[in-house]
């Protein structure tokens, strides 16, 4: 038996179809043995090729100020960042392992990262096509090329 409180999505995810079923749940923080919790849901996400995940979602945000469908929604849209520039962050440049909490020094590692991400992209097209193939070319002897690049109006290929 299907559930009626199911929100159903279909997208297509590298050209393929993903379809994903949302059931939420009013829930309250005592009951969830976690604070300030309004809803739970739990997320099905099917692929074409019969690969299949469930999550389980929590928000303090109740179902009149988040419906399921606009919930959905929200989840969907929150993993683009991750197929994009964010995915290069987290998998070459570790971001979500750096250990700095000062403020300054997280928005200037979060710089340099995105500046030599965007050297990548105009790098790759002339020689290698991962982030670690150009943070050791930018590396090799004694990281010339990056001092040259800083210091330089054009990144020298």
């Amino acid at each position: 038996m299907k559930d009626p409180a199911a929100t159903h999505r279909t997208d297509l995810e590298k050209g393929r179809p993903v379809t994903r079923t949302l059931v939420a749940r009013d829930l309250d923080g005592e009951a969830a043995g976690f604070p300030l919790v309004a809803q739970a849901a739990r997320l099905h996400r099917q692929r074409e090729d019969g690969q299949s995940e469930t999550v389980a979602l929590i928000t303090s945000r109740p179902k009149k100020d988040l419906p399921p469908a606009q919930w959905l929604t929200a989840n969907i849209q929150h993993w683009g960042i991750e197929s994009g520039l964010h995915a290069r962050l987290d998998a070459s440049r570790h971001d979500d392992t750096c250990r700095l909490r000062r403020r300054k020094a997280v928005h200037l590692h979060g710089m340099f990262n995105r500046w030599a991400n965007s050297l990548l992209m105009h790098w790759r097209h002339r020689a290698h096509h991962t982030t670690t193939d150009f943070t050791a070319a930018v590396a090799e002897n004694h990281d010339r090329r990056a001092v040259s690049a800083i210091l330089s109006l054009r990144f020298p290929s």
